[in-house]
């Protein structure tokens, strides 16, 4: 029997998820499975799970199901997380099944009378937290509270500025959470969605690290260097980043390609970090002023294909190496801010993106990309490519999604 059927039987018991859900179920599965519960990085995953699943009740329950038909302490930890998820959605009769399991195995705590003394973040009891705020002007503004020695924490804030030449990093001290919730609150406004979202501890070492990477200057100082002490404890390398934990694979990724809506992908989206080099787009550009003064008539349709052809064609020689490995991590984040905000259709289209940038496929037909080309070279020449109303009349779709006259 497939592991689809295994998890989408019709029994009067089983939840109704589709493959997609299964598949990411598994992931989840997998992923619990090698978590130490006690681990310092067990507890900032398991709430950004929950956090992830805080509005998918279905998924929730049918997690819990799976967790319970073979008890672990990890297991029971996300049960913990999740009940009040399913508590008070239609799968509640699922809930008591899941807790009889598990008091059934011992975790005693799971046959309760009164749901809210259940509590699996305490506010000032919580070992560690991170949050990622996607705001205009920075690349990432990763942020963190570590705990020290003695009752001391260490709120760390890490960014990147001005075209990847500064590289900010402030570290402060406190006794308490309060001052990493006032600086979240604080920020939250300027944050896309209006709020940051929680990650791992081990991911937001892994951007601080990128970050630092891309960084152009690369001088030292002793805030940054405190940072990278701190942040060092937590860096996993070889680790994947969180959003492959989140979102299952999408197979022949270019296949998919007509479902991206590439304005509303982009929209609010800091573009100035994807900005390819004057220099290297030059030829493009006089390519497409060629191609906007031709010697003979040609019609519309034929010349579109011919500017779709020289796009792509900037798009493959320019996205690669450096440049490339920055296109897929920035649209990996995008994808992974969006699914934990519960912004699914958008965090879909960015994760196709992300896949086939990843794959090492070609991606001179991936609108995002051959729209980036586009964008850079509206700034750096933007008289060549102001929009008439004669162009606008010619204007076409094509079947990849990018609109060009």
């Amino acid at each position: 029997m497939s592991r689809k059927q295994s998890l989408t039987k019709k029994g009067k018991d089983d939840l109704p998820v589709t493959r997609e859900e299964s598949d990411e179920l598994q992931m989840i599965l997998d992923r619990l499975a090698v978590q130490d519960p006690e681990g310092e990085s067990f507890e900032g995953y398991l709430n950004s799970l929950c956090n992830s699943l805080s509005g998918r009740t279905l998924m929730a329950a049918a997690l819990i199901d799976r967790l319970s038909r073979n008890p672990t302490p990890a297991g029971f930890r996300t049960f913990q997380c999740l009940e009040k998820v399913v508590e008070a959605s239609p799968y509640k009769r699922s809930l008591r099944q899941a807790a009889y399991r598990f008091s059934q195995k011992g975790f005693a705590a799971a046959q309760r009378s009164a749901p809210e003394k259940v509590v699996l973040i305490r506010d000032e009891h919580r070992s560690a937290a991170a949050h990622l705020f996607m705001v205009q002007g920075t690349m990432w503004i990763v942020s963190a509270f570590i705990p020290e020695t003695l009752g001391i924490y260490a709120l760390i804030t890490a960014f990147l500025e001005n075209d990847f030449d500064t590289f900010n990093v402030r570290v402060a001290e406190t006794r308490t959470q309060k001052l990493y919730r006032d600086y979240l609150q604080e920020l939250s406004p300027h944050a896309a969605g209006g709020k940051p979202v929680e990650i791992p501890l081990w991911h937001a070492a892994r951007l601080f690290f990128e970050m630092l990477d891309f960084w152009t200057r690369k001088e030292s100082y002793a805030q940054l260097e405190r940072g990278r002490d701190l942040f060092q404890r937590y860096h996993e390398p070889d680790r994947k980043p969180y959003v492959y934990e989140l979102m299952p694979a999408v197979e022949r990724p270019e296949r998919h390609f007509s479902e991206l809506e590439i304005e509303k992908l982009l929209e609010g989206v800091d573009l100035a970090w994807l900005r390819f080099d004057k220099e290297a787009l030059s030829p493009c550009h006089e390519k497409l002023k060629a191609l906007d003064r031709p010697l003979l008539v040609i019609p519309p349709e034929v010349q579109a294909e011919r500017r779709l052809e020289v796009l792509g064609d900037a798009a493959e020689s320019l996205c690669q190496g450096k440049m490339r490995h920055l296109f897929r991590r920035f649209f990996e984040e995008q994808a992974m801010v969006l699914k934990l905000s519960s912004a699914e259709d958008k965090a879909r289209r960015a994760w196709i993106v992300a896949q086939n940038l990843a794959s090492g496929s070609p991606v001179a037909k991936n609108p995002a990309v051959t729209g980036l080309v586009m964008y850079s070279m509206d700034f750096y020449w933007p008289e060549d490519f102001k929009e008439t109303e004669e162009t606008r009349e010619r204007e076409r779709r094509t079947e990849s999604g990018i609109i060009l006259p």
